[in-house]
């Protein structure tokens, strides 16, 4: 997408996306070690705080190459981080994830959270296509992606290893908002 300048902070009434730091670690840590947070992941639930501590310094890395744009959700007040969301984008397209702590379900954060990330990557003018994948089951995230405007678009069978619920690969739904 050539050079894309990424705003760093997004700010919400009650929460800020923002880089995240090596200092949002322990918060971070208490929800990707949690087993129904992690649930539906594609990658198996955090079980050591070093090896999310270099997955995070990674980040800058991913995020400086344009590979991949992650924030954390940090709740206004006291900078407490619940959440995540990332965005990467591949030439006119994008792929959207997210994650959030289980004590924070239920209030929305997640919809406002994703909806402003994706009004911006439409901000992009060479990207047309926002996308995203959820197992089947996930009800959580389907209701999020429709908040969002996402359609679905398709089942995409054995798509996926789950790997916090089957090594055999899950069924999972396509959603995607397009450029009108």
């Amino acid at each position: 997408m050539g050079n894309i300048i990424v705003p760093e902070t997004f700010d919400l009434d009650e929460l800020q996306l923002r880089r995240p730091r090596l200092a949002d670690l322990n918060a971070i840590y208490e929800y990707a070690s949690d087993l129904s947070v992690a649930k539906y992941m594609d990658w198996p639930v955090e079980t050591s705080i070093e090896a999310l501590g270099k997955r995070l310094r990674q980040r800058v890395v991913l995020w400086d190459s344009g590979e991949e744009y992650y924030w954390v959700m940090a709740v206004k007040g006291n900078d407490y981080v619940i959440g995540g969301i990332s965005l990467q984008i591949r030439t006119t397209s994008a792929e959207i994830g997210y994650l959030l702590n289980k004590k924070y379900w239920n209030h929305g954060y997640m919809s406002k959270s994703a909806r402003i990330i994706l009004e911006w990557a439409f901000t992009l003018p060479k990207l047309y296509r926002v996308w995203a994948t959820c197992d089947r089951e996930n009800v959580a995230s389907i209701r999020v992606l429709e908040k969002i405007g996402m359609q679905r678009e398709g089942l995409l069978g054995k798509y996926l290893i789950r790997p916090n619920l089957s090594e055999i690969p899950r069924d999972a739904y396509l959603y995607a908002r397009v450029r009108e």
